[in-house]
């Protein structure tokens, strides 16, 4: 189950954190494309939500998140 904050996030609570967002070393599994750029999914649902990367939010779920604002998302 992700966390409140989590499923509280708006489309804009996303495009606003990947224009900040720092590309990390290696990219994932599961990224999204938003405005152009190709970004890990669960990190970035996570800074977007304010919760640490050790928060039970899971890959699938971020995923589900993203998808339901009718981001691109990869595997």
């Amino acid at each position: 189950m992700p966390s409140p904050k989590v499923d509280a996030l708006s489309r804009d609570d996303i495009v606003r954190t990947a224009r900040e967002f720092r590309r990390t070393r290696q990219m994932h599994k599961w990224t999204v494309m938003v405005e152009g750029r190709e970004l890990p999914a669960r990190l970035l649902v996570l800074q977007a939500a304010g919760v640490p990367p050790n928060d039970p939010t899971n890959s699938h779920q971020a995923i589900a998140k993203l998808k339901s604002f009718n981001f691109d998302t990869r595997y």
